[in-house]
């Protein structure tokens, strides 16, 4: 059986791991990505299911990553997210 997780939650794994490997911190991806406190709060917090392809451009951008290299990691397996 699967373990189905969220867009948001891929999402939030992503960055956290980018986050982690380029040691950096969350207010620092706030600052360059132009993405507001409440944004990243609520990608974090997982408040949210989904995100905008906008948001992840942005944040994929701080990181110097095209959106394919983005979403070119084993947390985007789409046998494994949930969709509404």
């Amino acid at each position: 059986m699967h373990k189905f997780m969220t867009l948001n939650k891929s999402f939030a794994l992503r960055l956290t791991g980018l986050l982690v490997e380029n040691k950096t911190s969350k207010y620092l991806l706030e600052k360059i990505s132009g993405l507001s406190h409440s944004a990243l709060r609520n990608i974090f917090n997982e408040n949210n299911k989904e995100v905008r392809l906008s948001t992840v451009a942005k944040a994929a951008n701080v990181f110097d990553l095209s959106l394919s290299e983005f979403f070119s990691h084993e947390v985007f397996d789409l046998t494994k997210i949930e969709y509404e």
